[in-house]
């Protein structure tokens, strides 16, 4: 009877590793090694609303950014990009008459960081930095994002080519 449980099990097993998604987010941050050995990163700073893309010490290109308002939070921590995508429409996980909802967003570029969370440029906003995240409505100049981090135009774009999925990504109160 036992001979003949090992086989399903084992093809259970192989199965079950050619399913397992290879996209999955993952978590990883730059060691000193990693950074004195080039490698690259991106640190964004909530406080200031400022994004970094680093190659090992030095910093390769910086840009005023809009997070998520107190109410929709930008999450802190080390992460890494894991998917990208262009062109890309994001559809609000919220129903309509939540003051969450947002209509589709189509922007050019974006890069996910954590499951629902981006870095992505945001084609309805014209202000980026510091206080651009300080109103209550998201999605509009002074009212933050939904937790991902609205990047310009041109500084997305740069980034999109410029970060490999693997890059990994701070983000710090």
């Amino acid at each position: 009877m036992k001979r003949f449980l090992v086989a399903p099990v084992a093809a259970l097993a192989a199965l079950s590793v050619l399913l397992t998604p290879t996209h999955a987010p993952t978590r990883a941050w730059a060691t000193s090694a990693s950074i004195a050995a080039g490698r690259k990163h991106i640190t964004i700073n909530l406080r200031r609303e400022r994004l970094r893309a680093w190659d090992g010490h030095k910093v390769v290109f910086s840009t005023p950014v809009t997070t998520g308002d107190r109410y929709l939070p930008t999450p802190t921590g080390h992460f890494t990009v894991y998917a990208k995508f262009s062109p890309y429409t994001m559809i609000s996980p919220w129903p309509q008459g939540d003051y969450r909802w947002y209509p589709p967003s189509r922007m050019s570029f974006a890069m996910e960081f954590q499951r629902g969370y981006f870095i992505h440029d945001a084609p309805w906003r014209s202000v980026y930095g510091k206080g651009s995240n300080g109103g209550t409505q998201p999605g509009t100049n002074y009212g933050g994002s939904h937790g991902c981090v609205n990047v310009p135009y041109n500084a997305e774009r740069f980034l999109y080519f410029w970060a490999p999925i693997g890059t990994p990504v701070h983000v710090v109160p």
